[in-house]
């Protein structure tokens, strides 16, 4: 009988890391893998405990969305009041709290990628229970595209920026659940691992996925909505951000062009964001903008994240709305607080807790990728390659018609091009962690300070790379970098 273990935690069952090792042993609550995966349930219970892993306080539901990456953009301003986190809003990682936040993000992204190769190497084998016919290159492709998605995100934190230096090797890269540590391999390589793997997932999808064949399936797990599922298209949409990262330009248009061509997903319109009766009370509430939404992650721990941190009288505020025309339909995500000295909450994920509200509202769900993303990956890759013959103008002004704000013009410099795509990106990604990314994929030496009135904060390339965990430093990783 095999002696790996897996470990039942949130409903679900997923693999513990410790410091030194990949397996932390607690004997309370282990199952053996051969029994965990007897049975159609083994599988969709631990992948679905990806998920939930994914979806919890360290990763997706709270630090990668909100608390440790929105405060490195400088759009917001930090209680004085909390020391360690206002150094860490200026860089300054090694605090008692910076180190505990890099540690919590890095062994939970850890913990959560081994589950992924326990589920990618059972789906793999011969002597598996039946399924129903394409269900399985669904599970797996799905399995693929989500610790592909990780290690992504580990690279753009833990590696230097790209156009500084593609051999930063601080990621180590494990596709199995032993008890080794991972392979020492650099940006550059461990990004052809993640194509590679996605390609394959892709190709699983194109044949299998419902939300692309428009099959129907039996299977419950399929059945579920695909959009809050590593899908085909969220597959795609990946591939696009790699490759616009790793300056493929052409690659990056052709694939996000394929998302928007598709016409599976659209802009909200205004009057779907809140809905109301006669009296103006509130019917309907889409803050996350869900029609846009390639794939959404389901999680409820960042309605409590929100709530916390930025939705009070003393914590995280959005320092200015300037960036936001007064027509922008993403005004409709900030609150100024009468309360908080007319200071500006971040109110995307708020909701009612009271029963009687519940239908106003989607699924709770964390933005992943996203059309408009789509949009601004097509654009600004034609401006840096017009091989693509794609129309950078064309593209803004769409995301500028659906968000009621002022279009470029047709003479538009290649200048103010790029000036309005670091626009979009400060205005549409608020509460979802990616401008930071944006700013470090570009190395930009200077980013605007929050307050949109042409004042900036000097960037050093070692700004945008947050240390390894101090077990890892010891351990010797990082070492050359």
């Amino acid at each position: 009988m095999m002696k790996n273990i897996i470990y039942t935690a949130l409903l679900s069952m997923f693999i513990s890391l410790s410091s030194c090792s990949w397996l932390d042993v607690n004997s309370k609550s282990e199952v053996s893998i051969e029994d965990m995966f007897s049975t159609r349930e083994g599988y969709y219970t631990t992948l679905s405990g990806i998920y939930i892993s994914m979806g919890g306080e360290n990763l997706y539901g709270n630090n990668l969305c909100l608390y440790a990456l929105e405060p490195l953009t400088q759009q917001y301003t930090v209680s004085d009041t909390e020391t360690d986190r206002t150094k860490w809003a200026q860089f300054q990682y090694s605090t008692d709290e910076g180190e505990e936040l890099i540690s919590n993000i890095w062994s939970t992204m850890y913990n959560t990628i081994v589950n992924c190769n326990v589920v990618i190497e059972q789906l793999q084998k011969d002597d598996m229970p039946t399924f129903e016919p394409g269900v399985t290159n669904i599970l797996l492709a799905e399995a693929l595209g989500l610790r592909a998605y990780m290690y992504f995100d580990l690279i753009r934190m833990y590696n230097d920026s790209y156009k500084v230096n593609p051999n930063s090797a601080n990621v180590p890269y494990k596709t199995d659940f032993g008890f080794s540590i991972g392979k020492k391999i650099t940006t550059t390589e461990l990004l052809q691992e993640l194509m590679a793997d996605l390609t394959k997932a892709r190709k699983l999808l194109q044949d299998n996925d419902p939300i692309f064949t428009g099959k129907s399936f039996n299977d419950k797990y399929v059945s579920y909505d695909r959009t809050q599922r590593m899908n085909y298209y969220a597959v795609t949409a990946l591939m696009a951000r790699i490759e616009m990262f790793r300056e493929n330009y052409k690659e990056a248009y052709l694939l996000a062009d394929e998302i928007i061509q598709s016409e599976k997903f659209r802009f909200i319109k205004q009057d779907e964001i809140i809905e109301t009766d006669i009296y103006g009370k509130e019917l309907k509430v889409d803050r996350i903008f869900m029609p846009e939404m390639i794939f959404g992650l389901y999680t409820e721990t960042v309605l409590t994240a929100s709530k916390e941190t930025y939705e009070g009288l003393t914590q995280d505020f959005v320092k200015s709305d300037a960036c936001y025309e007064e027509s922008d339909v993403r005004r409709n995500w900030l609150y100024t607080n009468p309360s908080a000295n007319n200071k500006i909450n971040l109110i995307r994920y708020q909701r009612s807790k009271l029963t009687e509200d519940a239908s106003k509202y989607g699924p709770s769900v964390v933005p992943m990728l996203k059309l408009s993303e789509m949009y601004l990956i097509a654009a600004e890759a034609t401006l840096k390659d017009k091989s693509t013959g794609g129309d950078a103008i064309s593209l803004i002004n769409k995301i500028k018609k659906e968000r009621i704000t002022t279009e470029l013009s047709d003479n538009a410099s290649e200048e103010k091009i790029q000036t309005e795509i670091t626009h979009e990106y400060i205005c549409d990604f608020k509460g979802e962690g990616q401008l930071f990314y944006y700013y470090k994929r570009n190395n930009m030496t200077s980013i605007d300070d929050g307050r949109y009135n042409g004042n900036s904060v000097i960037m050093k390339s070692e700004n945008y790379k947050l240390p390894l965990p101090k077990y890892e430093q010891d351990f010797g990783y990082g070492n050359s970098n």
